[in-house]
């Protein structure tokens, strides 16, 4: 079974600011680089919402590793505090739905965040 890792961090005005796109940008690149390091090509995409900027790393196989990965790569830009992330499964009852479960929530990450 695969999963898909969501990150997702909250960004202060609809859509982002041109920071919040340069961070989306860089993050992206370093997801995509952490996990050619665990061995894994699966994509990295990313986008700003109205709320939110979030980055998807779909097909993951290895859960655990990449949340460790992830969690350094948000460290390292000093933005875990601020970060919810989710582990989606498919859900059983219907395919087009997905089934979230956060696997980690900042000190400033609020559940309202996750919905």
């Amino acid at each position: 079974m695969t999963f898909d890792v969501v990150v997702r961090l909250p960004v202060s005005v609809p859509y982002g600011t041109d920071e919040d796109f340069d961070l989306r940008v860089l993050l992206e690149g370093e997801l995509a680089s952490s996990l050619r390091t665990l061995g894994m090509e699966q994509s990295v995409c990313g986008e700003i919402d109205t709320s939110h900027l979030n980055l998807r790393l779909d097909g993951i196989a290895e859960p655990v590793k990449v949340l460790v990965g992830t969690m350094g790569v948000l460290i390292r830009h000093g933005v875990l505090d601020r970060a919810v992330v989710l582990l989606e499964t498919p859900s059983q009852d219907d395919p087009d739905e997905r089934n979230s479960v956060v696997l980690w929530s900042g000190s400033d990450a609020s559940a309202s965040q996750v919905a």
